[in-house]
């Protein structure tokens, strides 16, 4: 009797420790917002109604964790604001807002849902007629 209580607690102490020293699968996967907000980013491509991606040629974007974002253009710098949300389908969606008189900015102030994510391309489209590449410089 004795010794199946003994087997028992060591049965169950190595039970424990066995779980205790297991870690679980690390999830490696990035977010969106973690990707999105590391490095500057270029307009890789962007259609409305036609191909316009020549307009943002000399455009960098800083994506800063906080919801600020920052345009770097040769006609100056401009800030605003950017939010990730989550649509109904739990898929990502980022809004941009940038406040200013640059009428090309204006054209990105929209809900783009993210159709792709990788660690250099941010792909994103407002509708079949409205479509945004951004590219990690």
């Amino acid at each position: 009797m004795k010794t199946t209580k003994s087997f028992v607690a060591f049965l169950l102490l190595f039970v424990s420790i066995s779980f205790i020293r297991c870690t679980p699968d690390q999830d490696i996967s990035t977010t969106t917002k973690d990707i999105i907000s590391q490095g500057k980013w270029t307009v890789d491509y962007y259609y409305a109604g036609q191909d316009r991606t020549s307009q943002f040629n000399t455009y960098e974007f800083s994506f800063v964790r906080n919801g600020t974002v920052t345009v770097a253009t040769t006609s100056g710098d401009f800030s605003g604001t950017w939010m990730l949300m989550k649509d109904v389908s739990r898929n990502d969606v980022i809004q941009i807002n940038i406040p200013t008189g640059e009428p090309h900015l204006a054209e990105l102030n929209e809900q783009w849902n993210v159709t792709e994510t990788t660690n250099t391309v941010i792909a994103m489209r407002v509708s079949t007629s409205s479509q945004l590449r951004l590219r990690k410089l």
